[in-house]
């Protein structure tokens, strides 16, 4: 046989051999491309989940910081309310023991009228100082024919 057919057939299976590599290495780069571009998109769909589970993290805290504000604002309210209330009762109980005991001099006091003016009816009602003053008399208790000059 000739040399040169078993160089050439060496060459055509040499040939072959590196077609069928480099064809399996296109299918093996294919392969990987493929997943890569999986695992790509899958990498920015888990970081898109991220973002936004990070931006609900935060919108929630903020609004914490916010109740939180306004409970520590309405304690400080229903603080400031207790005490008013507090004030407004104790400032109640002395205005009622001051009532209380204006009430009791009033009473006392009216009492004590009552008794005068039953002391004065009684004084007045048997005496014989009956005063008369006429009608259209001056301070003196003379009217104006007292006071006229008398007549021949």
């Amino acid at each position: 046989e000739d040399h040169f057919v078993k160089v050439r057939n060496l060459i055509k299976d040499l040939i072959t051999r590196l077609e069928e590599q480099a064809a399996a290495e296109r299918t093996q780069k294919s392969f990987c491309d493929t997943e890569m571009a999986k695992a790509t998109t899958k990498r920015d769909e888990e970081q898109s989940k991220i973002e936004t589970a990070k931006a609900t993290i935060s919108e929630k805290e903020a609004a914490k910081a916010q109740l939180e504000e306004e409970i520590a604002e309405l304690s400080r309210a229903i603080a400031e309310n207790k005490r008013a209330l507090k004030e407004a009762t104790q400032l109640r109980k002395e205005e009622s023991a001051e009532n209380e005991k204006t009430i009791a001099e009033a009473t006392a006091g009216k009492e004590a009228v009552t008794q005068a003016i039953e002391v004065l009816k009684k004084f007045y009602e048997g005496a014989a100082f009956v005063q008369y003053v006429p009608p259209d008399s001056d301070r003196e208790g003379k009217t104006v024919s007292d006071r006229a000059p008398e007549i021949f």
